[in-house]
């Protein structure tokens, strides 16, 4: 058997389960060889691999180093490896393949690996008549038809490559899996992203260097912080694993913890300190983790901490918390640590698991790893066609230009067409982490903005792409700079303006990007395009047409009103309304100076809306007396926390609403940024609607509250407050949603199937009807 793995930590838990469970194998044999192989220290190397192993469990990129090296021997001949003598040794035998997160597969060098078809490298379909490939993965399969293509080549059997499958939700009711309750905790710690670290995390997908890792590891305050987060909890998070950088942080935190009466002990397996030193003598020995271990496994402790424990194997049943105390961008190193938290009953854990994830103040936008990104949809699943704007490559170059802007009084002129992007190219690309010798993979979903000027160079760049024959190479998960550089610049020469098409001077890595998505696709087809549809709307050019006559009270009105606007991207933008407001006015400028005959004098009478002069905010008394005679209670969703409530105008202000006590309503965050613009009276309970609205399904939801949640959904859709009550009902696992007379229940029930699925998948929640009736 040959256990091909994309890291060498699931490496160590299929060694580990191995070993488990040899016992349980029902063929006779006395001895099991098992063999785990990667660059790592701890594991063997590929070339100790030998003809007497039963089980080969390696790392996917090396099996790929050593399959077909490009090497030979003193003599001149092709090298042979330990690796390639035991594939050999297999064609009379068979062997069977496991590929662990086996949605990796059609990348470049592990599909190559398994199916590879050239004469002179064959894969091990061609070189093992009597081969047998299963693949394991807890993702689901690519939404992009030509990636699925490649897992149906690789993965032959069952319908399209499936022999079985299951979804979350079942292994969660089997107890199998535990529900992960994820909470986010905000640290209040500041770091700082300059241009290397930016280019480290975001361009090159590394995660944190050592010298950032030291520094959070040795805040005593952010420490604390953690501590405190466990003991105010210590109920609620009862048997807890917290994931700690450092021994010396392991070691502050369980004194800290021993403090406040926590039982709680701390495994590490090796420390950064002089061999003479007293940390060295005091390093705690394999035996002694094993003790510590056995404690925690037994009862005996509430907490463990532990660094870099998942390289060890270690398997701990019965956890009901997982502290994570920092961010990291690596997917497969988040899964692993989430996942000592999630076995369910029937293996041992517990049902629910709560997931502490803290994070930093990071002053730039940085794609952490998401824990919730591995939750799987069905393939069937109506993607939603809305992505997420790309924001950072955005908002740089607006910021750029509004820089310049400023510090230049006016002089560097802004053009919104060239600045704004009509749309963008999203790519897929599998990157190999070179800081582990390449033994790790991960999938990165990256942009690239296209504008109005640059959209038809890079329709020729593409198409001229996509008639080459060259994507083999740039296909494969880790490329060389040195390599890339000079093929990069020629097309860029031969497609490109150099000086007005490098915006943010990132068209080097765009065209890259753009390459390796087409060489890394099965069908080399172009990566999807998605159109800025609502680009429009924050053309400033346009903008100051309209607001050209305004004074400057009136402006700064207009500004405070659109920053208000909720799903809106002034502030992503613009960060600040004074800089929304500087721009305007040298948009302004630029009109009057372009002497546009097509605006009246800036000296001509206007008189603006009778509207825009009246006050935008009630006064605090008026806020405290709606508040009052709405019962301190948000009258969409019932939930009743002071502190996020907030007053809205039942007919917006920027529709002509009056700022009145009559025309105000109190609502919590969540339900006034759902309303929107809209004018919708929640103190009524009966629709004024002639015909059903679309069911929005898209905004956000709280996973801890889904009757607070299905509250908001169901009045928003009927426009008003129809729901009288919505019931949890424990004999049947399903929802009760009871309207106000007059509020027609088909309306709703037509909605259903997606209503139910919204709950199953979107909250999270184990129900298996929804029933809406009127209230009697």
């Amino acid at each position: 058997m040959l256990w091909l793995a994309p890291s060498f930590y699931l490496v160590d838990q299929a060694f580990s389960t191995f070993c488990e469970n040899a016992k349980d194998i029902s063929h006779s044999k006395k001895r099991l060889n098992i063999r785990r192989v990667s660059s790592n220290p701890s594991h063997a190397n590929a070339s100790s691999i030998q003809l007497t192993d039963d089980i080969v469990i390696m790392t996917i990129q090396t099996a790929i180093s050593n399959l077909h090296p490009n090497a030979i021997d003193s003599y001149g001949h092709k090298s042979e490896t330990a690796f390639n003598n035991f594939i050999n040794s297999c064609k009379e035998t068979g062997l069977f393949v496991i590929v662990d997160e086996a949605h990796h597969s059609p990348a470049y060098g592990c599909r190559n690996l398994l199916i590879g078809e050239k004469e002179s490298a064959l894969g091990l379909r061609g070189l093992v008549p009597n081969l047998n490939i299963l693949g394991l993965t807890a993702t689901p399969t690519y939404t992009n038809e030509a990636k699925r293509g490649w897992l149906w080549e690789i993965f032959k059997d069952g319908d399209k490559g499936v022999i079985y499958q299951t979804d979350k939700e079942k292994l969660i009711a089997q107890n199998i899996l535990a529900r992960p309750n994820y909470i986010q905790v905000s640290t209040g710690t500041e770091l700082e992203v300059d241009d290397s670290l930016y280019d480290r995390l975001v361009k090159q997908h590394k995660d944190l260097p050592e010298s950032i890792i030291e520094k959070l590891a040795t805040d005593k305050e952010r420490n604390n912080f953690i501590v405190h987060t466990y003991v105010s909890n210590k109920e609620t998070y009862g048997k807890t694993i917290i994931f700690a950088d450092r021994w010396f942080q392991c070691v502050y935190i369980k004194e800290k913890l021993l403090e406040n009466g926590i039982r709680v002990e701390a495994i590490y397996s090796h420390i950064d300190a002089n061999p003479g030193s007293a940390e060295a003598r005091n390093k705690l020995t394999q035996s002694d983790n094993q003790r510590i271990l056995d404690k925690f496994k037994i009862g005996e402790l509430d907490v463990l901490i532990n660094v870099r424990m998942l390289t060890e194997g270690v398997d701990v049943p019965n956890v009901k918390t997982v502290f994570i105390t920092r961010q990291t961008t690596s997917s497969i190193l988040m899964t692993q640590m989430i996942g000592r938290a999630l076995r369910g009953k029937k293996a041992g854990g517990s049902s629910e698991a709560n997931i502490v994830l803290f994070f930093d103040d990071w002053k730039g936008l940085i794609d952490w790893a998401n824990p919730e990104d591995g939750d799987t949809k069905p393939d069937n699943v109506k993607p939603n066609t809305r992505e997420h704007y790309p924001l950072e490559y955005i908002s740089i170059r607006l910021i750029q230009e509004l820089s310049k802007s400023i510090e230049s009084t006016g002089e560097h002129l802004i053009e919104y067409k060239k600045i704004l992007p009509i749309g963008w190219y999203k790519t897929e690309i599998v990157y190999a982490d070179s800081d582990n010798n390449n033994d790790s993979m991960e999938t990165f979903t990256e942009f690239v903005m296209v504008y109005e000027h640059t959209k038809s160079n890079f329709e020729a760049f593409i198409n001229s792409v996509l008639s080459l024959d060259l994507l083999d190479e740039w296909s494969k998960e880790h490329l060389n700079d040195e390599w890339i550089q000079p093929k990069v610049q020629k097309w860029i020469n031969n497609y490109f303006d150099h000086e007005a098409d490098d915006i943010g001077k990132r068209l080097h890595s765009d065209i890259t990007k753009i390459v390796r998505h087409i060489a890394q696709d099965n069908l080399h087809s172009k990566p999807p395009y998605y159109s800025f549809e609502e680009r429009e709307i924050y053309d400033l050019d346009k903008i100051a047409h309209k607001l050209i006559n305004y004074t400057p009270t009136e402006l700064h009105n207009y500004v405070n009103q659109e920053f208000s606007k909720p799903k809106t991207l002034w502030e992503t933008f613009y960060k600040t309304r004074n800089r929304l407001v500087t721009a305007i006015q040298l948009a302004i400028n630029k009109i009057i100076i372009d002497g546009d005959s097509s605006v009246q004098s800036p000296t001509a009478p206007q008189s603006p809306p009778q509207t825009r002069r009246k006050n935008r905010e009630l006064l605090e008394g008026e806020k405290e007396q709606v508040k009052r005679r709405d019962c301190y209670a948000c009258l969409c969703c019932g939930a009743n926390t002071k502190g996020k409530l907030q007053i809205d105008h039942i007919k917006p202000f920027s529709m002509g609403g009056e700022t009145s006590v009559e025309n105000s309503q109190t609502l919590c965050v969540i339900c006034n940024k759902c309303k929107g613009n809209n004018e919708i009276d929640f103190r009524c309970k009966t629709t004024k609607l002639s015909t059903p609205k679309n069911l929005d399904l898209s905004f956000r939801t709280e996973s801890q509250n889904a009757l607070r949640t299905l509250t908001r959904v169901v009045n928003l859709f009927y426009h008003c407050k129809a729901v009288y009550k919505v019931e949890w009902d424990r004999s049947t696992f399903g929802y009760n949603i009871y309207l106000y007379p007059n509020n027609n229940c088909i309306w709703l029930l037509q909605h259903k199937v997606e209503l139910l699925k919204y709950v199953q998948d979107k909250l999270g929640r184990q129900a298996y009807h929804i029933k809406v009736t009127t209230k009697e």
